[in-house]
C-alpha cells in the first residue's frame, strides 16, 4: 500500500513565534540545562544506502522494484532529474507494472503537471480495474487540483474496493479538513491510524487540529508521531509549540533541543529557544546565544535580530541593541517592531 506520497499538511508549523513588546512575567519558572551542541547529519551514511542500492541494481539489472528504490532515495534527497530517470528505466522493463504507473503520476503530479499524471492514472486504470491504489491516485490528483468533491469519491472508491486502505481514510481526512468539517476530519484520520498503526501523517495532522483546540490530547498525537519518526521537524516543532503555548517550558525546551539535534539547520527551534529564555524566563543573556545561533542559520532572519537586540536593551546595552535593530530594518525596512525599537532607545 502506498502512504506518504507528498506532504500535505494544512497547517504550516514552521512558524516561530513572533516579536511582542509587553511580556509576562513567569519569575517562578525552573529552568532547565539544554545541549547547545549542534549535530552534523552524516552524509556516510546516506552515501551507504546509495552505494548499497548500486551494488544491488548492478546485480539484479531488470528488477524494477530496485529502481522505484533508489527514486525515492533521489526524491527523499530532493534530486527529482535523476528520480525521473529510475522510473523511466522501471518502466522500460515493464510497462503495465502498477507501481512504476502510480510513481510516474505522483511525480507528475508533484511537479503539478496534471494532465499528464491524469493520463497516467487513466492508463492505470484501464489495465488494473478495481484498484484501490489507483483509486487513491486520483484522489491525490484532485485533491491537489483543488477539486475536494471529486477528490472524496475517489477516496470512497478506494475504499470500496479496499476497506482497509488507511491512504484513503487520509485523503478523506484532508478533504474534510479543507472544507471546514473538522468532525469528519478527525473521525477519517483515526481511521487512517486504526488501519494503520505506522501512519505518521495522520498522527501528525490528529495532532495539528487538537493543538488548534487547547486539546492536551494534541501531545499524545505528536508522540505517537514521533514514535514512527523521532526525529521529524514537523512533529518536533509542533509539540515544542504546544508545550511552549501551554507554559510547558521545560519540556518546550527539551522538545526543541531534540530537534536541534537531528535538525542542525532549524533555525525557528533556536529562535523559540531565545524567545522561551527571554520572555518567559527572563534570561536574558542566555536567549542571546539562541538568538545568535538561528541567525548563524539564516543571517537574514530579521525576528531574531529584533529579538537579540531587545535582550541587548533589557541589559541596558543600548549600544548592541541599537545594532541588531538597524540590522532588523535593513533586511526590512518596513519592520516596525525594530522601527519602534530604535525610538525607545532614543527617548
Amino acid at each position: 500500500m502506498m502512504k506518504n506520497l507528498f506532504y500535505l499538511i494544512l497547517t504550516a508549523a514552521l512558524l516561530a513565534c513572533q516579536p511582542k513588546e509587553e511580556t509576562k512575567n513567569n519569575e517562578d519558572a525552573t529552568v532547565t540545562e539544554v545541549d547547545n551542541t549542534k549535530v552534523k547529519t552524516s552524509a556516510l551514511q546516506e552515501d551507504s544506502m546509495l552505494s548499497r542500492l548500486n551494488e544491488k541494481i548492478r546485480a539484479y539489472i531488470n528488477n524494477k522494484d530496485l529502481y522505484l528504490a533508489r527514486a525515492d532515495y533521489f526524491l527523499e534527497k530532493q534530486n527529482p532529474k535523476e528520480a525521473m530517470q529510475d522510473i523511466n528505466r522501471a518502466f522500460r522493463i515493464d510497462t503495465a507494472y502498477l507501481p512504476t504507473l502510480l510513481k510516474q503520476a505522483d511525480f507528475l503530479t508533484k511537479s503539478g503537471k496534471l494532465e499528464l499524471s491524469l493520463n497516467v492514472i487513466d492508463k492505470a486504470n484501464q489495465l488494473h480495474r478495481n484498484s484501490s491504489a489507483v483509486q487513491v491516485a486520483y484522489s491525490q490528483l484532485y485533491l491537489v487540483a483543488r477539486n475536494n468533491e471529486k477528490s472524496l469519491s475517489y477516496a470512497d472508491l478506494a475504499i470500496k474496493y479496499d476497506m482497509y486502505n488507511a491512504e484513503a481514510y487520509y485523503l478523506k481526512g484532508f478533504n474534510f479538513l479543507e472544507i471546514g468539517d473538522t468532525t469528519k476530519a478527525i473521525s477519517s484520520y483515526q481511521t487512517a491510524v486504526e488501519q494503520d498503526p505506522e501512519y505518521f501523517e495522520a498522527f501528525l495532522e490528529l495532532g495539528l487540529i487538537f493543538s488548534q483546540k487547547n486539546d492536551p490530547i494534541a501531545l499524545q498525537y505528536f508522540n505517537n508521531a514521533l514514535e514512527i519518526q523521532p526525529t521529524e521537524r514537523r512533529a518536533l516543532y509542533s509539540k515544542g509549540m504546544y508545550e511552549q503555548e501551554h507554559e510547558m517550558f521545560n519540556e518546550a525546551m527539551l522538545t526543541y533541543t531534540a530537534a536541534i539535534k537531528s535538525n542542525p539547520d532549524f533555525r525557528e527551534a533556536y529562535y523559540n529557544l531565545g524567545y522561551i529564555h527571554l520572555f518567559y524566563l527572563k534570561l536574558y543573556r542566555q536567549s542571546q546565544q539562541y538568538f545568535t545561533d538561528a541567525i548563524e542559520v539564516d543571517p537574514r532572519y530579521k525576528e531574531a535580530y529584533y529579538n537579540r537586540g531587545y535582550a541587548f536593551e533589557m541589559l541596558g546595552d543600548i549600544n548592541n541593541a541599537a545594532k541588531d535593530y538597524r540590522k532588523a530594518l535593513e533586511i526590512d525596512p518596513s519592520y516596525d517592531y525594530a522601527a519602534k525599537g530604535l525610538s525607545r532607545l532614543n527617548n
